[in-house]
């Protein structure tokens, strides 16, 4: 198998990976979110009520969706680079 299929499937499973890890960074926003706007004091979970664990929730899954994003973007640059010099 040449280096450079082997780098596609390489990158394809490391976007799965990401894509996992990103999970709980989604979860963590939507709770900090719904606890900020939609609680009015009254979350569903009682450590929805502390404004210290939401901002933390809302700083934290914010940082993981932006480092998902930067390495979506970085290894879909790689992958459509492999792409094109495959092609040629």
């Amino acid at each position: 198998m040449p280096k450079a299929e082997q780098r596609l499937k390489d990158i394809d499973k490391e976007l799965i990976k990401v894509s996992i890890i990103d999970a709980p960074g989604t979860i963590m926003l939507g709770l900090g979110l719904y606890a900020k706007f939609a609680a009015n004091g009254e979350a569903f979970l009682p450590i929805l009520n502390n404004e210290s664990v939401v901002n933390f929730m809302l700083v934290a899954g914010a940082g993981i969706m932006l480092w998902r994003a930067y390495k979506i973007v970085t290894l879909g640059r790689e992958k459509a680079k492999l792409k094109s010099e495959a092609s040629l």
